[in-house]
């Protein structure tokens, strides 16, 4: 990245930066005084808030893009439909109102309120009155002048009569009954339902024709609010007369940029990045690295002088992924998933099923490791062809040897990739404590398979082990911090071998998750398994169709809560434990060029 400054005349302000737009390489750097931001560029957020509601709320209604799309104004489209979305909530409450009504009319039928109304001018009350079947009295029919209507689960509803000077005292629920005629209120349902039927008709218009001119408004506003930021980000001098931007190229842009200024007679300074300066990160991968990108951005982007440890975690994440799920079954099944939406979803969601492919084809051969198939353990059962791919699988106390074995491999990994980091940024004699924790990690661990396997002897590994201990031990304890005394570098190496022994040990055991994720996914498919067998009963074709349904159930809940945890635990074993031996701090600002 180089840094740029510019000097501009405050007439040539706004062309200049709209110039800078259509180049779309500075990334501005930001004032230090707390968030920029005006009531214009709040209402203008709001604005394209409102704009990303809209367009998921149609996208929600998967309705297929018309063939031929017109060319729409997404100001007045953003207007139509806010109205219709208001009128579909009147819509909604008018109908709630009118159901309301409808449940309490419905027992007492479609009389007309102008008899009751003729009852009250001959001096005749009407009280419409509710009651259970068991409390209701057939004395009341003697007593008074009652005439029961309806008979609705176990709930008497009847009228009584009376004088209106007169209050007759009755155990019964009184009920206020809406002036309008039943069949008024049925057909105003009808009405309310067709509107409701057209609007979202018309939802399913914008649907199919609207979404690209919706996106395209909004993308303008997004546009818009960058300039005002900018703007706003501006240092004004010389009584706002002179304008001062500066910001960020990366340096394979800076040609262009320069290219620009020359033509545009623009004054301008430009300088190397220094230490002070937050400077922002643009990763560089190839494109199997790439896929990881948004798995290591959910942790932190490295700063300026770190390495991207991106393609150094990707393919340690990717076998994390398989060790974690680990069935032949589950991992064709994402497989599958993956080779069928990737052509019919966006180019932008289509790395994200590229490296589901990836992470099926890791579970499929890790499930051929362990030996399971939706559960079934393939080293006790003939099961299609896989006895004879048995000689690769492992039981379960080699699967964890196994862990431990990738775990160190990845520890003693992150450990040279910080030496290297020290070498390239800090230089050779600054690396020298963190090279000698590499001699005693691996040259131990040489040593130790080494005299397991017999190719050392026992007595011989004693001499060697020191050896190591010594060739490593010099420089962890007396050159860990160039240019301070001995002692003091005696003191910082004790309490250096202290932390890094106790942490070794920790973040070595902290790969046995890999093993205890894949044995209980295996254990738990082969649970549904054995439920299915055993609640089928022996009824013909029933039978079949309830196991199938316990199998579909049980392996789709044991695929989904096992693919969550093989995501998350190599996550965490990525920014905790690699992370942390890898010396990475991370807190890199992302590249962010100003563009429309």
């Amino acid at each position: 990245m180089k840094k740029y400054a510019f000097l501009v005349y405050h007439k040539d302000y706004l062309d200049f930066l709209s110039e800078l737009q259509e180049l779309g390489v500075l990334h501005v750097i930001e004032k230090k005084t707390g968030e920029i931001e005006d009531v214009a560029l709040r209402e203008k957020f709001s604005q394209i808030q409102q704009y990303n509601q809209l367009v998921s709320f149609l996208q929600k209604r998967q309705i297929e893009p018309a063939k031929e799309l017109k060319e729409l104004d997404g100001l007045k489209i953003f207007k139509e439909i806010k109205e219709l979305q208001i009128q579909k909530d009147q819509y909604l409450q008018q109908l709630t109102t009118l159901k309301k009504e409808q449940s309490l009319l419905e027992p007492w039928g479609d009389f007309s309120w102008s008899t009751i109304d003729n009852l009250q001018k001959a001096g005749i009350k009407a009280r419409f009155l509710s009651c259970s079947a068991r409390k209701f009295s057939d004395a009341w029919q003697n007593s008074f002048y009652v005439e029961a209507i309806n008979e609705i689960k176990g709930q008497i509803y009847f009228v009584l009569f009376e004088k209106i000077n007169e209050k007759t005292e009755i155990d019964a629920e009184e009920i206020t009954l809406p002036r309008r005629k039943l069949s008024d209120v049925l057909e105003q349902i009808n009405e309310t339902n067709t509107k409701l039927e057209n609007t979202e008709t018309l939802f399913d218009n914008y649907a199919a024709t609207a979404i690209e001119a919706l996106i395209k408004t909004k993308n303008k506003f997004t546009g818009e609010v960058t300039f005002d930021k900018v703007v706003l980000n501006t240092q004004k001098e010389a009584d706002d007369k002179l304008m001062i931007l500066e910001g960020w190229v990366p340096n394979d842009k800076a040609e262009v940029l320069v290219a620009y200024l020359e033509k545009k007679s623009v004054y301008y300074n430009m300088y190397e990045p220094s230490k002070e300066d937050s400077i922002p990160i643009k990763l560089k991968n190839n494109w199997f690295s790439r896929l990881f990108e948004p798995i290591g951005e959910l942790y932190s982007l490295p700063q300026y002088n770190e390495l991207d440890l991106t393609p150094f975690f990707a393919p340690f994440f990717m076998l994390f992924f398989g060790f974690c799920l680990g069935d032949i079954g589950y991992g064709l099944l994402i497989l599958l998933a993956a080779f069928y939406y990737k052509p019919k979803v966006k180019p932008k969601i289509r790395p994200i099923l590229t490296l589901g492919q990836f992470l099926g084809i890791s579970t499929i051969l890790m499930g051929l490791v362990s030996g399971t198939f939706f559960g079934i353990n393939l080293l006790e059962t003939n099961f299609l062809f896989f006895p004879s791919l048995r000689f690769m699988m492992l039981d379960s106390n080699e699967l964890m040897t196994l862990a431990l074995i990738i775990g160190g491999i990845q520890i003693i990994f992150g450990i040279c990739i910080k030496a290297v980091r020290i070498i390239l940024f800090e230089g050779f004699r600054a690396s020298l404590a963190t090279l000698g924790w590499i001699v005693v990690i691996a040259g131990c661990a040489a040593v130790y398979f080494l005299s397991d396997f017999g190719y050392i002897a026992k007595e011989s590994s004693k001499n060697l082990y020191l050896i190591i201990g010594v060739i490593g031990g010099v420089p962890i304890l007396f050159l860990n911090s160039p240019g301070k005394n001995i002692f003091l570098n005696f003191g910082l190496g004790l309490w250096d071998s202290y932390g890094m022994l106790s942490g070794l040990l920790g973040d070595l055991l902290s790969y046995i998750r890999l093993f205890a994720l894949g044995i209980s996914s295996a254990v738990l498919g082969l649970v549904f398994n054995q439920i299915a067998v055993g609640l089928s009963g022996d009824i013909p074709v029933v039978s079949h169709i309830i196991m199938i349904l316990i199998l579909l159930f049980g392996h789709t809940l044991n695929l989904g809560l096992s693919a969550l945890g093989s995501f998350v635990h190599p996550m965490r074993l990525t920014f905790v434990e690699f992370y942390k031996n890898s010396g990475f701090s991370g807190g890199g600002l992302k590249y962010k060029p100003f563009i429309k």
